[in-house]
């Protein structure tokens, strides 16, 4: 049973986990099964590498903590914006007592704050109580227990309730900007055409082409003959663009996320750190490098 699962179930055994010592000792030995190599980003240059280091030695830097905190970072958006661009919040529970007398309203998105990639969409009617035994779990979950990332580890455990955004009459599209050194390098895209699952995911080259090679955590990135790749380019690219590199300004690597419709509406998303958890396989291996390598600047999609 991995880390992740381990604690999942037990979150009680996430203790064991928590000195650093311990927590870097078993990445490092994850990362070596699954890379077949041991971290050096000065060497290789790798995203791996770098997204190891950033967990081993940086990843509890306040910047980070702050912005992973799903309440926390609208805060900070709008403090470097100047404009309310996240995702309007509903409400935020902090205790079961809440979770259990709140009254969900209809066409939302439930959230904890202080994970990644859990969520429920509600449409209508009362939430169920085994949905709302999910919510309480996550109130009793440390991320940073079960991850090895530090900057998860001290956040205050709550849900958010968000509205349901359909920008594209249906659902919203995600746009995922990986930003290094300030500069763009990489682009994800995903296409959602359901409540609970992407139907095609990209990855883009900061020249809007698509990404040369292999991925096997997502699956093959592949360009299917159907789509139309420049009907995927929204008007709002260049302000998305601006304002991932106001977030980057403070760290090294980050990925900022948007909603958006694919024309002129958006809404910052999130702000990731450690991506896939340092665990991503690329084919060819030195692919990692197009994400820790700035393109000239004229070669920019969104110059």
């Amino acid at each position: 049973m991995t880390r992740f699962r381990l604690v999942s179930a037990y979150p009680r055994l996430g203790v064991l986990f928590r000195p650093w010592l311990v927590s870097n000792v078993y990445e490092a030995l994850v990362f070596l099964a699954k890379h077949r190599r041991w971290p050096n980003f000065e060497k290789t240059g790798y995203l791996n590498d770098l997204l190891f280091r950033m967990r081993a030695t940086e990843s509890d830097l306040v910047f980070r903590s702050f912005t992973a905190d799903k309440e926390f970072s609208k805060i900070f958006i709008r403090g470097i914006t100047g404009e309310d661009l996240s995702v309007p919040t509903i409400a935020v529970l902090r205790s079961e007592a809440e979770i259990d007398d709140y009254v969900f309203p209809d066409q939302c998105v439930i959230k904890p704050t202080h994970m990644s990639k859990e969520f429920m969409f509600h449409e209508t009617g009362p939430v169920s109580q085994e949905k709302r035994a999910r919510m309480r779990h996550w109130l009793k979950t440390n991320f940073g227990e079960m991850t090895g990332e530090r900057h998860y580890l001290h956040l205050e455990p709550k849900v958010i309730v968000e509205p349901w955004l359909k920008l594209n009459d249906g659902y919203c599209h995600d746009y995922r900007f990986h930003m290094y050194k300030g500069q763009l390098t990489s682009f994800g895209l995903g296409i959602r055409e359901s409540a609970d699952r992407e139907t095609l995911q990209l990855q883009l080259t900061p020249d809007w082409k698509l990404f040369p090679g292999e991925s096997f955590y997502q699956g093959r990135i592949e360009m299917p003959e159907f789509i139309d790749i420049d009907a995927l380019r929204p008007d709002c690219l260049p302000r998305m663009l601006e304002i991932s590199r106001l977030v980057s300004r403070h760290v090294d690597y980050v990925r900022v996320d948007f909603f958006t419709d694919c024309r002129d509406r958006f809404h910052v998303g999130e702000i990731s750190h450690i991506i896939a958890g340092a665990r991503e396989v690329f084919k060819p291996v030195e692919q990692e490098r197009v994400f820790t390598t700035p393109p000239p600047a004229k070669e920019g999609f969104a110059e």
